[in-house]
């Protein structure tokens, strides 16, 4: 019987998940945040987007604040 607990995580088609270094992040910002990082001042974004450079598909997307917080800079 499989376990109900056991979600696989989200990967694209070549099979990579976000952990794996042929996954970047990519950050979205508010205009005003674009202004703030284009003058080099840190801002945090509104999302961030895990996306795979061998295929360029999205694998993942998330507004969660507490994960964006961990972007900002970056």
């Amino acid at each position: 019987m499989e376990n109900p607990n056991n979600f696989s995580k989200p990967a694209c088609s070549c099979g990579y998940d976000k952990s794996n270094l042929k996954v970047q992040h990519k950050c979205e910002y508010s205009g005003f945040g674009q202004v703030l990082y284009w003058i080099g001042i840190s801002a945090v974004p509104v999302r961030v987007n895990f996306v795979c450079t061998v295929c360029n598909e999205a694998i993942e997307s998330t507004d969660d604040p507490n994960i964006l917080k961990q972007y900002v800079g970056r």
